[in-house]
């Protein structure tokens, strides 16, 4: 098989992916696809299609709806645990070697993983040098980084079962490139190459080929690259599929499905209101002039042609009218139409239809959406998982200690209930603390919990504000003593005289 070969599920779920990424770009990208998504009608000219095409726009639910999620995730900063090196957490603003730090590369692999719900995060290093040990990797500057590829290049893969643990065997990635034209510098052709990781059949350590379309898809361009970390050559491959081991549903597929019908069903509705809407003169019993060559002449009332409608069988009479429509077709459609807005909201399009207030309280309103935060609560403990074991590795490779980084992890927000009352946490925390019931700990992280203090403050920041606050009271306090301790005693004995 050709190094292009596609895994089954890969076959399986691409069309989804590309229909999603559609709806996401929204009205330009579905229109563009024609008749992918809105199908011509029977006996339409291709000049009628363009116009019907022109009457509809693309209702943006699934765009808004992954901008609602991605919002979710990061509407708290990423948190980190334990501690590890200035020099590991420096690296950190620069993971992928290109100045992203890694707030923002998470914040784009999981604004696109959000779509597809599949792709991964390859470790590597630039391979101009070779490092033969820690000291050497730090003696050369060589650093490893991260780069993320989206479920379309992620063509195949396996797994295999080696000493009890079942782990990567073959990961196919598929990449771009551009060759500037040399006679132009405005130039520049696309070419594809395929990147293929996988565990030597006889010594089971990580190799890498890549194939070129330029050179031989059949050949590789590079052949049996020895892929070391800090002077050793290593049993695992260094790509982290995410959020799980396959590709999975995306959870936005369903929405995007109805939003596609909905699409549909709001261009024949407004085409339907376009012929439906403008009364059309009618001529029933007459015959419309011919010119010269035998051929109706068009007649017009208002910008409205008239249609005749001769009488065949010659019955004396005629009537001249308006054609107008009547009957429920219209409203069925647009009946039709709310309900599919009704159930894009259901699956998770909250942020684009307003609250029915008075009808759900607080709380059953937030008992309706825990299924759907329960999902994407999943999602990101998944990303935040294989983020955490990229970012170690890469930690590894950069010659920090081991041990640390095994206690260390990068996790975002899992809490997506806005609904919760948090004066009510407010009073109980305070209460709690005046009381001596919770610590100051406990404390801390409930008013965090609230985004009652900063995202970015941690325990010794929150204790040090607390100190100078109790600090600058006191000072207060004092000063007010003080002020009490200078009054003049000729102003007292004059009160004391007035009372007398």
């Amino acid at each position: 098989m050709p190094v292009t070969n596609e895994h089954v599920q890969y076959t399986e779920f691409k069309e989804d992916w590309e229909t999603i990424r559609d709806c996401v770009k929204g009205n330009g990208a579905i229109k563009k696809q024609k008749e992918k998504y809105l199908p011509m009608l029977s006996g339409q000219s291709p000049k009628d299609y363009e116009r019907y095409i022109k009457k509809v726009k693309f209702f943006g639910a699934t765009g808004r709806t992954l901008d609602g999620l991605h919002g979710n995730i990061f509407r708290k900063a990423p948190e980190e645990n334990e501690e590890v090196s200035d020099t590991f957490r420096e690296s950190l603003k620069n993971v992928d070697l290109m100045g992203t730090s890694i707030e923002q590369f998470a914040s784009d692999v999981i604004h696109d993983c959000l779509q597809t719900n599949w792709g991964g995060i390859l470790v590597d290093y630039v391979r101009d040098v070779e490092a033969t040990s820690k000291a050497d990797a730090e003696a050369k500057g060589i650093k490893w980084y991260l780069k993320y590829y989206p479920a379309e290049s992620v063509i195949n893969w396996e797994y295999e079962t080696i000493g009890g643990k079942t782990q990567l065997s073959l990961v196919v990635l598929a990449e771009t490139y551009t060759v500037k034209d040399p006679t132009d510098k405005f130039s520049a052709q696309k070419y594809k190459k395929w990147r293929v990781l996988y565990l030597d059949s006889v010594t089971k350590k990580y190799r890498q080929e890549v194939y070129d379309e330029r050179i031989s898809l059949k050949e590789s361009a590079e052949s049996e690259i020895v892929v070391k970390m800090n002077g050793d050559e290593l049993d695992e491959i260094l790509f982290y599929p995410l959020p799980a081991n396959n590709p999975e549903k995306s959870i936005l597929y369903d929405l995007a499905m109805l939003n596609i019908q909905h699409y549909v069903d709001t261009a024949d509705y407004n085409n339907g209101k376009h012929y439906t809407s403008i009364p059309t003169p009618i001529a029933i019993g007459l015959s419309p002039e011919l010119d010269e060559m035998g051929n109706p002449v068009p007649m017009y009332t208002g910008g409205t042609q008239f249609q005749f409608f001769p009488n065949e069988n010659h019955t004396p009479g005629t009537d001249v009218r308006y054609l107008e429509f009547t009957g429920q077709g219209m409203s069925a459609l647009a009946d039709g139409i709310n309900h599919l807005e009704s159930q894009m909201a259901i699956l998770g399009a909250h942020i684009i239809a307003n609250e029915k207030r008075g009808v759900e309280s607080p709380e059953a309103l937030r008992i309706h959406r825990i299924g759907e935060n329960g999902v994407l609560a999943t999602f990101t403990r998944n990303i935040s998982d294989s983020i955490t074991r990229a970012l170690r590795k890469k930690g590894e490779g950069d010659g920090e200690d081991v041990n640390k980084l095994a206690n260390w992890s990068i996790n975002f927000n899992t809490d997506y209930d806005l609904s919760k009352d948090d004066g009510k946490s407010l009073a109980t925390l305070l209460s709690g603390r005046i009381s001596g019931e919770i610590p100051r700990m406990s404390l801390y992280l409930g008013l965090k919990q609230i985004s009652l203090i900063p995202e970015q403050w941690d325990f010794d920041d929150f204790i040090a504000e607390l100190e100078r606050d109790s600090h600058a009271s006191l000072k207060a306090l004092e000063g007010k003593q003080s002020e009490t301790n200078d009054i003049d005693l000729n102003d007292i004995d004059g009160i004391e005289e007035d009372d007398d």
